[in-house]
């Protein structure tokens, strides 16, 4: 992934870092050193050291996804911490409701797991008296976790842990709380009405969340409110659009090769070509060999940008993925979730016989949305 830095490996899965994090550091440090109750350079290590932790704690979480998903045959590509948290991508989220039960229980149950162990070292450490007034004295506990010692960390990550865990009990996406409820409802009603019970619980938990950080003036609230009704509405496009394409092949949604293009031509001679068909990707051929492609998209850019005297060689995508004609759609369709401007070329018996672009997938599964029976289905 692009702008990240590769951490480690476990169990094959990647585990990364996205640069920006850097950003998180840099503000705790800030914060460390010029709060009022940070202890100049000491409490600027303390928040560097307890950011770093908590994050460690994260990549935790989304490996305890990881490593269960790989019990269940599903591919892990990579775990990636950004600012605002961490993503672990898997080639897809299997439909059997057990088995996402269970991937997705087991990042908050890590995060109770972590919580539990490093409860039981704070315990070893302080003693049973101080351990037992410290949690029972809310003033006393305030006064060590602000005292920026090795104490405070401990129980800051405790408490951090339960915290990270149960707000991603929310019964909304993209929390794990939204597929455990889909998961469960999924047991006793298809697949893609109970997406569509969960998104919707989803959303109106982000509307409330969203109409209380109005009230209260919680921008950071409203904030998050706005990323989960987006992404309640995602998760239900997602599945719409998979379970629409199911059983068909790539041969049924290929677009045909009619304009071919040249790379020495230019956009505006490109254009006129492409204005006379609906193809929206393009073969670049020379002499007979394909040199790669080119959308129409790519081909309106480069006429903003570079006039319509440029190149199509200096717009074109030289290495397209290649598919088979028989691979499945609903699979390809996590490939493109990945990648949305990504476009591949169908090479059928050696021969290169069309092309495809995620728009192809959802004008398809916008008509099957309609007409289920249009296509046969594998």
């Amino acid at each position: 992934m692009a702008w990240s830095l590769r951490l480690l490996t476990v169990r094959g899965i990647p585990i990364r870092v996205h640069i920006s994090f850097l950003l998180v550091l840099l503000w705790a440090g800030y914060l460390g050193l010029v709060g009022d109750a940070a202890r100049g350079w000491h409490g600027m290590a303390f928040m560097v050291a307890f950011v770093v932790l908590l994050f460690a704690c994260i990549a935790l979480h989304e490996l305890g996804h990881g490593l269960v998903a790989q019990l269940f045959g599903v591919e892990v590509r990579d775990i990636t911490l950004w600012p605002i948290g961490g993503v672990a991508r898997l080639g897809t989220m299997p439909e059997k409701p057990h088995e996402e039960f269970l991937i997705s229980a087991a990042g908050p149950a890590t995060n109770l797991l972590v919580a539990i162990v490093l409860g039981f070292a704070a315990l070893a450490w302080l003693g049973l008296g101080p351990f037992i007034e410290l949690a029972t004295t809310p003033r006393l506990l305030g006064r060590v976790v602000f005292a920026r010692d090795g104490h405070a960390l401990l129980l800051l990550l405790v408490l951090n842990n339960v915290i990270l865990a149960l707000f991603n009990l929310i019964p909304a996406f993209p929390m794990d709380g939204g597929r455990l409820l889909r998961s469960i409802l999924a047991a006793v009603m298809p697949f893609r009405t109970a997406t569509r019970v969960a998104t919707s619980v989803g959303q109106v938990l982000a509307i409330l969340m969203g109409i209380f950080g109005i009230l209260s003036t919680d921008w950071v609230l409203l904030l998050v409110s706005l990323l989960v009704f987006a992404a309640a509405w995602q998760e239900r496009q997602q599945v719409q659009l998979k379970v629409n394409l199911r059983g068909l092949r790539v041969r049924q949604a290929m677009q045909p090769l009619s304009v071919r293009l040249h790379p020495v031509q230019t956009l505006g001679s490109a254009l006129a070509q492409a204005a006379t068909t609906s193809q929206s990707v393009f073969v670049v051929e020379e002499g007979g060999r394909m040199m790669g492609v080119v959308t129409r998209g790519d081909l309106l850019r480069g006429l903003r940008k570079a006039g319509a005297s440029a190149r199509v060689a200096d717009r074109m995508r030289r290495n397209p993925w290649r598919l088979g004609p028989e691979e499945l759609l609903s699979e390809l369709a996590n490939r493109f979730d990945d990648d949305p401007s990504a476009v591949a070329v169908i090479i059928d018996d050696g021969q290169l016989s069309g092309t495809l672009g995620k728009g192809d997938l959802q004008r398809l599964a916008e008509l099957l949305s309609v007409c289920p029976e249009a296509l046969p289905r594998g």
